[in-house]
Order: C-alpha cells, then structure tokens, then sequence
C-alpha cells in the first residue's frame, strides 16, 4: 500500500515542481502572451476534468495495473514533449498530454481494493500526507534546478520520475485483487449522479479545493497589495496555516473512522472553512490583518480536517462495482472547483468587487453546511465472507433488503449488510 502513496506523490511532485517557474519559462517561447501561457499553466487541469471519469470507467472494468501504466506512460511523453517544446503551442500539447494520463481516480480506487473497511481512512490520510510533501519538495527543487539548469530540465526530471513510477507498478505495487461483480447492471455516470449522499459528498470536494484556489489567489495578493506585507514575509502566514493543517489531517480520519462521526467531520470542516471566509471579509473590511492571518489558519484546518475522510467516504457509498467511476467523478468535480474558485475569484477581483466576492462564496458556504446537516450518516456495515457459495445463494443476495452490496474478491465473496 505505501508504494501507491509514493507513487501518487511522486506523480504530483513531477507536476508541482514546474509550477513556480513555468510562467517565465513559457513567456519566453514563440507565439507567446500572457494569455497562452495562462492556458499552458492550467492545460494540465483540463485534460483532468474531461478523462478523469473516463479512466475510472476503465479501471471499473480492466486491470487497473495496466491502466495505471498507461496514464503514466501518457505522463512520460508529454513531459518529454514539453522538454523540447520551442514554441507555445507545442508546450500547451504537452501540458495537455501530461495530464490525460488521468490515473488519480485509479490510484485511489486500487487503495480501496486492496484495502479494508477499518484502515482506509488511515491509508488515505497517509497518501495525502505524502502529497503536501511532495508539493513542499517542489517548491524548493523547483526555482533551485530551474533557475540553475534551466526550466526544460526539469520536465526531463519528470518524464525520469513517471519511468520511476511505471517500475513501481510493475516491480513493487502489488496485482490487483480480482474482483467479480455479480450485477447484470452496468456502470452509469447516471446513477452515480442520481445518488443524492454521493452528491453531498462531490460538492463537499467542490467547495474544499474550490476554495483552496480562491485562498491561494487571495493570501500573496490581500497580504502584499492590502496589508503591505513583503512578499518574503509570507511565511509567516502559510507556516502556521500548515502545522494547524497537519495537525488536522490525523484528526480527521480518527473521528470519522475510529470515533464514527464521519457527518460530524464534515459540518465541522465546512463550518471551519465558513468561518475562515467571514474572518477574511472581515479583515479587509477592518485593514486588519490579524483577522485574515487567523481565517488563513482556520480555513486550512478545516481543509485537511476533511482531506483524508472525502475520497475515503466517496468510496464506501459508492456501490463496489462503482468505485473507481464515483472516485474519478469526485475528482473530476475537485478539478473543475480548482479551476472556477481561481477564476471567478480573479474575475472579481479584477473588478474590484472581492468583497461582494466573499460575500456570495458566504452564503454559498452556509447552504453547504445546511445540507451536510440534512446529509444521512455514513451507514454502518457488517462485513461477512463466505468461502463457498453458488448461484442460488448470489440470487438470494439480490433480493435481500439489508445487503447494500457484494462482490466476489480472489474467490471470497464479501458482503456488506446494512448493520
């Protein structure tokens, strides 16, 4: 299991580290403005949003080890592509090529396969803690090597890093377990989106990194523009913001999983990051910035309050046969808030109406938190295995109003029953 979390940082560390350099690099390319090098910078996140849901339906219904090659394979070319772009439309391609091997949904989905009802928020927080890492690494690797060897190398680096990834997969990361789905029915992003608790959950994902974005658009700018901080006083912001983040992500999954309040988690994160939007409003409104300083941190505690117990919950509401689709879903709708909170935030703000901005995402907050309130509670499950079956006794499973789900896992058949 720990080789899929590294293999997942590794993912994200080889797409983070040309981030703080990518703009000076791509300005200066053929064909170049600021506009195309805004569409180089978020090519990566489109290719996400449109293939996400399609590689889970993949992963639904073939081996997920080879669709984990394959995305990573997609990974490679790409960064090799923006390696040797002399253009901006070449480099726009290769972004795009980067992020169409979509495999995040996939990487979470085998988790959950090889995982158990008890340890899978565990697993997961350990995953995201694996991920702030690789996004802290890149953040110095990044400027360093960039600066120094040239931005191109570091693309090189990444296309090095997914061959890294794809022996992983092939030397360390364990097969998947065969699973049968004993359902004549077929995976349908309707029925997905019919399901009203697995909504809650996406929009819980939509408004936590949708936020995220808006919070990382408004802490360089509010706190340098408004407040007059110095750009190299920053830290004094995300240094606290983050020990309050850690702190939280262990916290979360021992309250949802161990304790059993998963719906309690929820309301608290989404209060938390209510409150951090109302504190911000009310340091602009005041030009003090205490009261951001302290949003900052109550927003991204509740931020990783929720980060290790989401996909962990997306993947236990989802029927079996529909993890890796509903687990994509999630992700494509977390893509898609990453884009929309930066942009319609920095619309406003172009506008000078960031408080009207703040007031809306407000109130939007608060109907968030109101139908977490009216969200049912995690229904609690009985695990059962049986060792031998047949048909008949499968027949009988479908009709029987307390099983939720089953699926046949490497010749056991596991059934979990409403308790």
């Amino acid at each position: 299991m720990i080789y899929l979390s590294l293999l997942m940082a590794i993912r994200f560390l080889g797409l983070f580290i040309v981030m703080p350099v990518l703009a000076l690099y791509a300005m200066h390319l053929k064909g170049a403005s600021e506009f195309s090098v805004g569409v180089a910078l978020g090519a990566y996140a489109l290719s996400q949003v449109f293939l996400q849901i399609q590689f889970g339906k993949l992963a639904d219904r073939y081996d997920k080890k080879k669709i984990l090659i394959f995305g990573l394979f997609l990974l490679f070319l790409g960064s090799l592509v923006c390696a040797f772009s002399d253009n901006i439309y070449t480099l726009i391609f290769g972004r795009l090529l980067q992020g169409a091997g979509a495999i995040g949904g996939v990487i979470l989905a085998y988790m959950s396969d090889l995982s158990d009802e008890n340890n899978r928020a565990k697993i997961f927080a350990r995953m995201g803690q694996f991920i702030a890492l690789s996004f802290a690494i890149s953040m110095i690797l990044g400027p360093t090597i960039g600066t120094k060897w040239g931005v191109d190398k570091l693309f090189l680096l990444t296309a090095i890093l997914a061959l890294i990834s794809i022996y992983l997969v092939i030397a360390k990361v364990p097969p998947a377990p065969k699973i049968v789905h004993h359902t004549d029915s077929k995976v349908s992003l309707k029925d997905i989106f019919a399901h009203k608790e697995l909504l809650k959950l996406f929009f819980s994902g939509f408004m936590q990194k949708g936020l995220m974005s808006v919070f990382f658009l408004l802490i360089p700018l509010v706190f340098t523009q408004t407040f007059h901080w110095e750009k190299t006083s920053l830290w004094k912001v995300y240094i606290p913001a983050l020990v309050f983040g850690f702190f939280a992500l262990p916290l979360g999954a021992i309250l949802a999983e161990k304790k059993g309040k998963g719906k309690a988690v929820f309301i608290i994160s989404a209060l938390s990051i209510t409150l951090a939007l109302i504190l911000f409003l009310i340091g602009l409104n005041t030009q003090n910035y205490l009261f951001a300083l302290i949003a900052v941190i109550v927003f991204f505690f509740g931020f990783n309050l929720l980060e290790p117990v989401l996909q962990s919950f997306v993947s236990k509401v989802a029927y079996a046969n529909q993890k890796a689709t509903a687990l994509s879903t999630s992700n494509t709708i977390q893509y898609l808030g990453i884009f929309l909170g930066g942009a319609v935030a920095g619309y406003f703000m172009k506008h000078g109406m960031l408080k009207s901005f703040l007031i809306i995402s407000i109130i939007i907050a608060f109907l968030w938190v109101f139908a977490l309130i009216k969200m049912k509670p995690v229904k609690k499950f009985k695990i059962v295995e049986y060792t031998e079956f047949d048909k008949d006794f499968i027949e009988e499973l479908k009709t029987e109003k307390n099983v939720y789900d089953f699926y046949e896992k490497e010749g056991v058949l596991i059934v979990r029953y409403i308790d």
